[in-house]
């Protein structure tokens, strides 16, 4: 086993290069699945507070609509290409670039932190501690989170494990797989911006709107095979009647693709009016089931654990497939 490892990481030719660029995929998935970082110590947070301080000092209320879509633009551009340069430069002078890519991979996946502040909901709402609740979901939601009830939690609860699992995951996993850690990496630090500047403005704003219609086509593709695969996995018949019916006249039809899967998945209510910087926004109510219950929290994380072993399976076979093909 040593010995088979060492022929991988030392040998330089490109089979070995292919077995270790596997090897490392696997080893990160593992990694954010079972060695998750605190949010204090991820990167992650850090770029969150350094994009808050510059749409601070960028962004004026009273600047017209033009200059502020100009403004955005600037802001979105120039520090991706920054940091996309730097990390270009640190791969290409790199002794092991496939652990760097690793190590890069296992940063812009985020999924598992969410699925456990999840999990803690449903026994937080049994204690009728409906504040601690609100306080967890704020952390991940953009949404104003004082005024939900119960139900309105357990709906936004599984809209967020949704979503987020769907950005933070599977498709930073997408771009890693057809362009790399840099591929990944830049889409990953757009939803950070993303979420930072949008707890701040209306969805609306025209300060965010370059980032949110570049993140809406990246996510474009990725975010309906996601929705397949909820869909193929249950109700499949009711999930693409769902996104027929609502999902193609969602606000935003990347969600509405997924929350349309999901709600035929879980036969519950989702979607529905949401407050933003204290404005009600009017959204689509998606399904004619009754809202969500506890369990149906449950039920939601075992769908989409569900769609990431699909993917796994996926990933693994397509990758061997292709190594076995050219290798012999």
């Amino acid at each position: 086993m040593i010995e088979a490892l060492e022929q991988i990481f030392l040998t330089d030719s490109a089979s070995s290069h292919e077995l270790l660029g596997i090897f490392v995929l696997l080893l990160a998935l593992t990694a954010e699945r079972w060695l998750t970082l605190p949010r204090s110590y991820h990167p992650a947070t850090l770029l969150f507070v350094i994009f808050s301080n510059l749409q601070k000092r960028i962004y004026k209320k009273n600047d017209t609509k033009n200059y502020q879509i100009l403004s955005g633009t600037l802001a979105t551009a120039l520090p991706l290409i920054v940091i996309l340069a730097l990390c270009y430069g640190l791969l290409e002078f790199a002794s092991y670039p496939e652990l760097l890519s690793g190590l890069i991979l296992y940063l812009c996946l985020e999924s598992q932190k969410l699925e456990q502040s999840i999990k803690r909901l449903p026994l937080l709402l049994r204690q009728k501690q409906k504040s601690a609740a609100r306080d967890l979901l704020r952390v991940w939601l953009r949404r104003e989170t004082k005024n939900l009830s119960e139900p309105g939690l357990i709906k936004a609860a599984i809209e967020t494990l949704t979503l987020r699992s769907t950005r933070l995951y599977f498709t930073v996993l997408f771009f890693y797989l057809i362009g790399g850690p840099i591929a990944a990496l830049g889409y990953r630090i757009l939803t950070i911006m993303h979420a930072s500047w949008s707890k701040q403005y209306l969805p609306d704003s025209p300060f965010i709107k370059p980032i949110r219609n570049l993140t809406y086509l990246l996510e474009w593709l990725p975010a309906r095979i996601v929705a397949i695969c909820i869909a193929l996995s249950k109700e499949t018949k009711v999930s693409f009647h769902y996104i027929n019916h609502y999902g193609n006249h969602f606000y935003h039809k990347n969600t509405g693709w997924l929350l349309s899967c999901m709600s035929a998945a879980l036969k519950s209510q989702l979607g529905g009016p949401a407050f933003y910087c204290g404005t009600r926004f009017a959204k689509v109510r998606i399904g004619q089931y009754p809202v969500p219950t506890l369990s149906s929290i449950k039920h939601a994380i075992s769908l989409i654990n569900r769609v990431k072993v699909l993917w796994l399976c996926f990933i693994i076979l397509s990758k061997v497939s292709i190594y076995l093909a050219f290798n012999f």
